[in-house]
């Protein structure tokens, strides 16, 4: 998947609404760092952007009910199709109907028919949060905490360092750390936050639209808002028209 960087997305967000990206206060960060995240969700879970979206195979359990079920992968989202063959391989896959079910601890697919015992899903992955802080050489990072780290001067901060591309974004920490230990110094454990580069510009012109809204422009907040629409437009049309990548139908076999 090709990406883009938190920090092109933070200061075109800065640039387009009159802030200075050069003087970023923790405030300033936080408050865009909400906005960019706010928007993510709704480009997120708005199409079945192929950079997103996963086919996997499953194998049912069955209950002591005789209800059988399976539980998605951990990066799942939304399940979006289950079907008896692979989609992507075949266009005689059919759908399966299902119904999700949480049970306040596992999440699950329920198949509506006991004959079903493999197949696969197509789902969408899910969406990231984006919480963090910049990070402090004095704290040990426990596991799931969130950092902003610029890889490109390997230094914590919010504007550009001179002599080196500024990298900015938000990496979690996957095992506890102990002070002093950045992504840099130790790359294990630390992941970073992947951005889909078709979202960068409606992120930015979204956040915008934020801004001004929250300081109660809002002649400005919806001239920003048509313009991030328009970004998101245009990655439908690339994806839809000029790659020509049309959703194929899906079928449902009635004599299962």
């Amino acid at each position: 998947m090709r990406t883009t960087n938190f920090s092109q997305i933070l200061f075109d967000a800065l640039q387009y609404s009159g802030n200075d990206r050069y003087n970023i206060s923790k405030e300033t960060f936080g408050q865009f760092r909400d906005f960019i995240n706010a928007r993510m969700r709704e480009a997120w879970e708005s199409s079945e952007w192929q950079d997103l979206c996963r086919v996997a195979q499953f194998t049912a359990t069955t209950d002591s009910n005789g209800v059988p079920s399976f539980t998605p992968a951990t990066d799942c989202g939304e399940i979006l199709g289950v079907y008896n063959y692979n989609p992507l391989t075949t266009d005689r896959a059919t759908s399966y109907t299902y119904t999700l079910y949480d049970d306040g601890t596992t999440s699950k697919v329920v198949l509506n028919s006991t004959t079903i015992s493999t197949g696969w899903y197509y789902y969408r992955t899910k969406v990231p949060n984006f919480n963090g802080d910049l990070w402090n050489p004095l704290i040990a990072y426990k596991a799931g905490s969130q950092v902003y780290w610029d890889s490109g001067s390997s230094t914590a901060t919010y504007t550009p360092v001179e002599g080196f591309s500024h990298t900015g974004n938000f990496y979690t920490c996957i095992a506890d750390t102990n002070a002093g230990q950045s992504p840099a110094t130790n790359s294990t454990k630390w992941s970073v936050i992947t951005i889909p580069y078709i979202f960068g510009p409606y992120l930015a012109w979204g956040a915008g639209a934020n801004w001004f809204a929250s300081e109660a422009m809002m002649q400005e907040a919806g001239v920003f808002e048509s313009k991030a629409q328009q970004m998101l437009d245009n990655e439908i049309d690339k994806i839809s028209r000029q790659q020509q990548q049309i959703p194929k139908l899906k079928f449902t076999n009635p004599y299962r």
